[in-house]
């Protein structure tokens, strides 16, 4: 079930504890299916050691051919379980692909959101900030509180006056760059 709050993985767990090759058999088809609920749940199991290769096996099949939401959640979901044949660099990169794509404002913004979960590095700092710079709002609002949970700031962007002023307006451009550059020079590599 699908709540406004993202996805409840309460059931898919039990059922896979219950029966871990029919539920992995359904999520493989949800995943070829480019379904990012299915990828994110593959990060919702309790595998056993000997089930972790199989499900990373699932999702590393099948990123190169997932778009969108799904690939970001493909590449988040081979991060959070580990094990994987991509470094966390190679993994970033591909959730970077989609923020830097023209998809819409509402999957580049998932891409911002599931960036903060990996360590910053030059190249990703770079893409937030150019997510800073986007012309969708929402995208700019997750790219810098990305960027300040890089920087070690406890709060969101909102709550900074000064930076919130700089990226809510939908008509400037200087704004957007001048919050940026301050938001990437923040993060300590």
């Amino acid at each position: 079930m699908v709540w406004h709050d993202g996805a409840d993985f309460t059931n898919v767990a039990r059922r896979y504890a219950e029966d871990p090759d029919r539920v992995l058999a359904l999520l493989k088809l949800g995943i070829g299916k480019n379904d990012e609920v299915a990828a994110q749940a593959c990060r919702h199991l309790d595998p056993s050691p000997e089930q972790v290769p199989l499900i990373v096996d699932m999702l590393e099949a099948a990123l190169p051919r997932s778009s969108g939401s799904a690939r970001i959640d493909i590449a988040a979901s081979l991060h959070a379980i580990g094990a994987s044949r991509h470094s966390p660099e190679e993994l970033a990169q591909e959730i970077c692909s989609v923020l830097q794509s023209r998809r819409s404002w509402g999957v580049r913004l998932d891409a911002a959101i599931r960036l903060a979960e990996f360590a910053p590095t030059t190249r990703l700092v770079e893409a937030a900030s150019a997510g800073v710079r986007d012309k969708e709002y929402l995208v700019r609002f997750h790219s810098a509180n990305t960027l300040m949970r890089w920087a070690g700031w406890d709060h969101e962007v909102w709550k900074d006056e000064e930076l919130f002023s700089l990226i809510k307006s939908d008509a400037a451009p200087a704004q957007w760059a001048r919050a940026a550059d301050r938001l990437a020079a923040a993060v300590k590599l």
